[in-house]
């Protein structure tokens, strides 16, 4: 691999710190509450049990007549392997260097607070805290496949006030805005280029870059009721774009750090949801969430002085989530949980990269809310999804990839 060559598959590799797969489709998290962790995310924009439900419809906030607060945290421990193979895994392992890793993806702790507060008989404002995308992924400092391997991470923070208005008994709507933090780390090493390279081991830092960013979008929902058993939630977020600023260093700037900007949107999404009371003890819940993957057509990166660096096509296809759950009231005290969803990826075979090793999952999960008294309830529950395995072919390199994911969640809910 030459030294451009070698520059351009680290830059490539530097945007997809911003398209990493996390536990839904491409980098997109869906864990903004653990109630709704336990109906595999099943309906979350009609249901209106807590205050958690404005972080998919904001128009569900006018179900509640008082003051209302949810707070927690999901802990997710993804098992995600990659083998090396082909030729080149062969070189590899003819170094003596790792062709295959274990658990590349680390363990991850994703919090979120929600407020729901009620001006009047009509209005009502609310604030939630939480995320809806993320990345971590680590390979050994000495992989073979160094320069598309590596440690990649993403983080984000949306903050996302809101407003609804209660038009009806049957009618309402609700819209918000969402300032997004982002903030994106990447290290890359040489691996078996080091040997095109003199003076350089495997382990040698071939690229480094470090950024971070606001973006700006907004929200809006609607909620239609038949009556109090039956209704039905619909709600669209815009994307957001990430203009990152920060730096780059690399062996092709002589370990100099020099400014390096990468601009990637997070892509809007749209959401189905329903909820019906069948009688006092259960009720039955679906949802369908579409995501205009689309719209993410390439990855370019730029110098300072407004030179291209890099351009490569990835070409997403939008992508659709489908769910199904029920609950059942057990006694005052106690509700149970359980739902299965279809998460289908947005990423064609031909683009796949080791930072971004999505394929098709599925979701089975449980869940119970402890009712303290009629204002303080607690609640825990458990998925674990279910990854394909696939083939992942980047640049001279072949991989099969694959892995499954647990995730376990707490929240507190407290009615004022």
């Amino acid at each position: 691999m030459c030294p451009k060559n070698l520059k351009l598959s680290l830059l490539a590799a530097a945007v997809t710190v911003a398209t990493g797969q996390a536990h839904s489709a491409a980098f997109q998290l869906a864990e903004q509450n653990t109630t709704g962790l336990g109906r595999a995310y099943a309906g979350e924009g009609a249901i209106g049990d807590n205050a958690s439900v404005l972080g998919r419809n904001p128009a569900a906030m006018t179900l509640f007549d008082s003051a209302a607060l949810s707070a927690g945290a999901i802990y997710v421990n993804p098992e995600v392997d990659v083998e090396g193979k082909g030729t080149t895994a062969a070189t590899g392992q003819g170094s003596g260097l790792p062709t295959q890793s274990e658990d590349i993806a680390g363990d991850a702790l994703v919090p979120f607070f929600y407020y729901i507060q009620p001006i009047n008989d009509q209005w009502t404002t609310g604030f939630g805290a939480f995320t809806n995308y993320g990345l971590s992924t680590s390979y050994q400092d000495n992989h073979y496949a160094g320069t598309v391997a590596g440690m990649t991470s993403l983080k984000t923070l949306n903050l996302n006030p809101n407003i609804a208005f209660k038009a009806n008994n049957h009618l309402s709507l609700g819209a918000g805005v969402n300032a997004v933090y982002a903030d994106a780390e990447l290290v890359r090493h040489l691996g078996i280029a080091s040997a095109l390279i003199p003076g350089t081991v495997p382990t040698t830092e071939a690229a480094r870059l470090e950024g971070d960013d606001w973006g700006y979008g907004w929200n809006i929902g609607l909620l239609v009721e038949a009556d109090e058993h039956n209704r039905w939630g619909l709600s669209y977020r815009s994307g957001v774009d990430i203009k990152f600023s920060g730096e780059f260093t690399g062996l092709t700037s002589a370990q100099q750090r020099v400014p390096a900007n990468l601009d990637v949107t997070l892509p809007a999404m749209a959401e189905f949801s329903g909820f019906h009371r069948l009688n006092p003890d259960w009720a039955l819940h679906y949802g369908l969430l579409w995501t205009e993957w689309s719209s993410f057509k390439e990855l370019k990166a730029v110098g300072s002085t407004g030179q291209e660096l890099f351009q490569k096509d990835e070409q997403f296809k939008n992508s659709w989530r489908v769910s199904a759950a029920a609950t059942h009231r057990l006694d005052e005290r106690w509700t149970l949980r359980g739902g299965v969803a279809y998460d289908r990826s947005p990423v064609r075979e031909a683009f796949r990269s080791i930072s971004i090793p999505d394929s098709n999952r599925v979701w089975y999960s449980l869940g119970s809310t402890y009712s303290y008294n009629q204002q303080l309830s607690f609640d825990a529950s458990f998925a674990f999804l279910n990854g394909k395995k696939v083939d992942v072919k980047e640049d001279n390199f072949e991989f099969i990839s694959g892995g499954d994911a647990y995730l376990f969640g707490l929240q507190m809910n407290y009615r004022f």
